[in-house]
């Protein structure tokens, strides 16, 4: 009887280091596939020469993140070739952008193409429990992609994350073959979406330019936003603005929330024609405005454009304009006001959200002429613009305070605080947006250097927002101007 004890413990002992000895040497070994080209489904390519900048160091990633792992496990790709199906999937997946792509390693000296992209490979998620190999096996791809104008200049610095590529182990042991396929799977669609990204940025430069059609894409996410209604104050004035080189703008809009938060209607387009009227009638230089929609405007961004982007570029003669679209959220426990990110999570909003009062305080840092803030939001979580953790009781914010605000900093506000903020349905914005964009366009607000009379440009807003908020919607919506104190 012990004998068989002893055999039946030393075969369980054995069957166990076996499945722990093929989970913890998963190592990859160089296998030749060939990746599958995402389809970007183009209309029409863009009839300019544009070049991929694919130097490389961006393809030198050698080792896999680990994630939510029960047990050691060693992975290393540093002799796999995911640098050349990298560039492989990046040239497949941008020329069909374009009628004329090429890739190059370095940027040429001379002025050859009309516009690069530079995109870098950066880190590779990968997460399973191997305590059964049963399990699912996750990937996710990250990277970064920038858009180069005809002189070289960087006009849009993006970052993206893919879905998570998931596949449900069901072999003890993982072959190389369906490891680098699913890597490789993450890959295409971290630069599908990038592509989608690009796309949106480049579109609006050629339409500017006039060079031929554009192309379309689908859109980079699965969101489904409210179509766009032409509005009168999507049609900009005619007018030649003189160049306001020294200023910048920080233009935020997002209609959909990761956490499936009530849509913030028109959000969206509430940046993007905020960002027309920048560029082309204040004068702001389209290098100088960062345009954050959606999932592209994450935590991380919000601290990145404001805390890095912002202080590494202005200077003392400088002006700086931050514009918010979207939903705000008050903290049940401090009464702080907080922007909700893509990301952001009402039931969390100090570990997710943004403060005003952060923000106001990085603006504050900045040794500049101005800084105006615009937000067409509102921080009571009574509704509208605004959201509140579940269970809570809607706040009274105290929004009207300019404490935490610097001496060059002045507020635009949508509503006061212990009001919701409305959309304008039959014009496809925001309310307060829609007034600050029809009093720039049709009131003499617009000084000659592009700066913007606030006192005046308030003063139509205010009674606009409160008319319809009253006769349309049975609502009291104040909007406020909120300067420092003297």
């Amino acid at each position: 009887m012990r004998t068989v004890a002893i055999r039946e413990k030393l075969t369980k002992t054995i069957a166990m280091l076996a499945v722990l000895f093929a989970s913890a040497c998963t190592s990859i070994h160089p296998v030749d596939i060939k990746p599958d080209i995402p389809s970007m489904k183009i209309v029409r390519k863009y009839p300019v020469k544009a070049a991929l900048l694919v130097q490389p160091s961006a393809m030198n990633v050698t080792s896999i993140e680990l994630e939510k792992n029960t047990c050691p496990v060693s992975v290393s790709i540093s002799q796999y070739p995911f640098g050349k199906y990298f560039k492989d999937i990046a040239y497949g997946t941008f020329s069909q952008l374009f009628d004329d792509l090429e890739v190059i390693q370095s940027i040429p000296a001379a002025k050859t193409y009309d516009y690069i992209i530079e995109v870098n490979f950066t880190r590779l998620s990968f997460s399973y429990l191997c305590s059964t190999y049963s399990a699912n096996r996750d990937y996710k791809a990250e990277g970064s992609v920038k858009l180069l104008d005809g002189s070289y200049n960087v006009v849009w610095p993006g970052y993206a994350e893919s879905a998570i590529h998931s596949r449900r182990q069901v072999e003890q042991t993982e072959s190389d073959v369906m490891s680098s396929k699913d890597i490789a799977g993450s890959m295409a669609m971290l630069l599908k979406k990038m592509g989608s990204d690009l796309n949106a940025q480049i579109s609006t430069r050629v339409k500017k330019s006039g060079i031929g059609q554009l192309a379309a894409t689908v859109p980079s996410t699965d969101m489904a936003l409210l179509p766009a209604k032409k509005s009168d104050v999507d049609v900009l004035p005619s007018v030649k603005p003189r160049k306001a080189r020294n200023a910048y703008a920080i233009v935020i809009g997002i209609e959909q929330y990761r956490q499936k938060l009530p849509r913030a209607d028109y959000a969206t387009h509430d940046a993007q024609i905020v960002t027309e009227y920048l560029t082309q009638v204040l004068g702001y230089p389209e290098e100088n405005v960062v345009t954050l929609l959606n999932d592209r405007a994450a935590l991380g961004d919000f601290e990145k454009y404001f805390e890095k982007w912002l202080p590494n570029n202005v200077e003392p003669d400088s002006t700086v304009l931050v514009y918010y679209s979207g939903h705000g959220a008050p903290s049940p426990q401090t009464f702080d006001a907080y922007l909700v990110p893509f990301d952001g999570d009402p039931s969390f909003i100090e570990e997710t959200g943004y403060s005003l009062k952060r923000m106001y305080t990085a603006l504050g840092k900045l040794k500049v002429k101005e800084v105006v803030v615009a937000l067409d939001s509102c921080f009571s979580g009574g509704g509208g613009r605004s959201v509140l953790a579940k269970g809570a009781r809607p706040l009274v914010m105290n929004l009207k305070s300019s404490d935490a605000l610097s001496r060059n900093m002045t507020v635009l506000s949508a509503s006061s605080g212990d009001q919701i903020s409305s959309t304008y349905d039959e014009k496809g914005h925001g309310l307060f947006t829609y007034f600050m964009l029809k009093g720039i366009r049709n009131e003499d607000v617009v000084r000659k250097d592009g700066s913007l009379k606030l006192d005046d440009l308030f003063s139509y807003i205010k009674p606009q927002v409160e008319r319809i908020a009253r006769k349309q919607y049975n609502n009291e919506q104040t909007p406020q101007l909120i300067e420092p104190k003297k």
